[in-house]
């Protein structure tokens, strides 16, 4: 009988523990809808909607354990927090100041330099509240700083990120649809650079309930939504002046910004751009006609600014940013609060490209993430309904993969340099003699274009030109990242009888140092499939 009535009591705590998982899984999505709809009611000037959504989440709340409760308390305490900015804004000091009361999330500097509680900020009740929360971290600032180291030693194979020419004739017909040219204006390249940020920013308003149109590139943005009054949410914008920058000649990349909790579904998506006048990336946010600068008003990148939220480094925001051309930002909101918690990973399209996330049959895309920590995940393949690949995430835990600076087009379009000072020009060069020297049986043309003639005898060419016949054709991939000590370009290869990749280095005699016949990796099976064409092979 005993042993009936333990197996009964296991049985039923295995049940309670399973619901409890459950009611907590529950909560926790519960939450997450809750906190984004109030997200966007703050925004909105809403505040009988933000007002109704916190009364409906506050009773499912209370209802929790005692341990759950602790669990989530920081988040309530958040969403008072809003609360009271809400009232504030709106003139009602007694709920501003209440609301604030039961919020511990505002350090002492954003309660401090906070515009929104201006209203009352010479309020005995309001200068209390200053003295408890003097030297009280961000929440999300100090999880960064606790919790979001990179390990600069891990070695990866990942692919390279590319940056299609000016010349595509897509973003020829951007450029010269939208006169890019007299917006970007006749000033330095960082002017430039601000002044397409802020058109695509007065161009279409943002609404971040609301997704995109299906087709994804600037022309149909554009189009679609000045046709039917359509607004896009922050991946569009960033994905439109991404495009933009393009056309103009820059290199860019936009950038998915996305928080510690994988249930949080809020992220912000932003652009990055290089300047080539200061050789850096830099932060441009259309969403927000946001850009950062240090204590000096030099502009600074994503990973500047994420750098010194975790070293507690000074931050300026332009004084003009804003949404929607009404609601200004401030830096404690922008940086201290939002994108502090979404600075926790980063992620890019591998291809910085026209219309690459609109979806086309046997279309594939690659994405990389930085994300902190020593060992990233392996790559993450994600298929649709019928199995069929859309998408491929590689994962690094190094920034300096992340932020390479980019191989590819310039300003004015022409093809950049690698750290030896070697172009793709300078390659295919090379490559194009190796190719005569082999198909003519040449050893002695070779031997003068290689560092270690050695190999290369008419007994070792009569080999390869026996076992693969002649060389037709070659297409280059891309630089190798994976290597610490010398750039390595990869091309695809057609010979008579096999087609793979072929690696060469060149030393500064601009000969060939390191050559590789066949090289495999994972990064180089996505750049060969990368570049079939539609016959599957590569026009002689």
């Amino acid at each position: 009988m005993k042993q009936i009535v333990a197996a009964t009591l296991l049985l039923l705590a295995g049940t309670c523990t399973q619901s409890t998982a459950q009611e907590n899984a529950a909560f926790k999505q519960f939450l997450r809808t809750k906190d984004s709809l109030m997200h966007i009611a703050f925004y909105e000037h809403d505040l009988p909607a933000y007002k109704k959504n916190l009364n409906e989440l506050k009773p499912v709340y209370d209802k929790l354990s005692a341990k759950d409760k602790a669990k989530y308390k920081r988040d309530i305490e958040e969403e008072y927090c809003y609360l009271a900015r809400a009232y504030a804004l709106a003139g009602d000091k007694n709920n501003a100041l209440k609301n604030l009361q039961l919020s511990n999330n505002l350090s002492y500097k954003e309660l401090q330099e906070e515009t929104d509680f201006d209203n009352i900020r010479k309020d005995p009740g309001f200068v209390k509240l200053l003295t408890t929360a003097k030297n009280k971290k961000s929440r999300y600032q100090e999880l960064l700083q606790k919790d979001a180291r990179y390990n600069e030693a891990e070695k990866n194979t990942l692919p390279a990120f590319s940056y299609q020419s000016a010349n595509d004739p897509n973003l020829v017909a951007l450029k010269n649809g939208f006169n890019l040219d007299s917006i970007a204006g006749s000033g330095s390249d960082v002017s430039q650079i601000i002044n397409l940020m802020e058109w695509v920013h007065y161009l279409i308003p943002h609404d971040g309930s609301k997704g995109n149109p299906q087709v994804k590139n600037a022309m149909g943005f554009i189009s679609e939504c000045k046709r039917d009054k359509k607004t896009l949410n922050c991946r569009g914008l960033a994905i439109l002046l991404n495009e933009v920058y393009l056309a103009k000649g820059f290199s860019s990349r936009f950038v998915t910004c996305l928080p510690k909790d994988t249930t949080d579904n809020d992220c912000h998506v932003i652009t990055m751009v290089w300047a080539p006048s200061l050789k850096k990336w830099l932060w441009m946010d259309p969403t927000f006609m946001a850009y950062i600068m240090d204590e000096d008003g030099n502009l600074l990148s994503i990973e500047e600014v994420r750098n010194r939220l975790v070293n507690n480094k000074p931050l300026l925001l332009n004084p003009d940013a804003n949404r929607n051309h009404g609601v200004t930002q401030t830096k404690d909101n922008y940086l201290g609060y939002y994108m502090s918690k979404n600075l926790y990973k980063l992620e890019c399209p591998v291809s910085s490209e026209y219309n690459y996330e609109t979806r086309a049959e046997g279309k594939t895309r690659a994405y990389v993430q930085l994300l902190p920590g020593t060992t990233p995940p392996k790559p993450a393949i994600v298929h649709d309904g019928h199995g069929v690949d859309l998408y491929t995430t590689y994962f690094t835990n190094n920034p300096k993969s992340f932020w390479a600076a980019p191989v590819g087009t310039n300003k004015t379009g022409e093809t950049t340099q690698n750290s030896k000072g070697y172009s793709q020009s300078d390659y295919e060069s090379i490559m194009s003699h190796l190719k005569v020297c082999c198909n003519e049986q040449q050893p002695n043309c070779i031997a003068a274009i290689v560092q270690d003639p050695a190999f290369w005898n008419e007994k070792t060419m009569a080999r390869l030109k026996e076992r693969y016949g002649k060389m037709i054709a070659f297409k280059y991939l891309g630089l190798e990242l994976d290597n610490k000590y010398e750039d390595i370009a990869l091309f695809r290869v057609l010979f008579e009888k096999s087609e793979h990749c072929m690696a060469i280095s060149l030393n500064k005699e601009h000969k060939i140092s390191t050559f590789r016949f066949q090289t495999y990796s994972n990064y180089i099976d996505w750049a060969m499939a990368k570049s079939f064409g539609k016959d599957k092979s590569i026009a002689p």
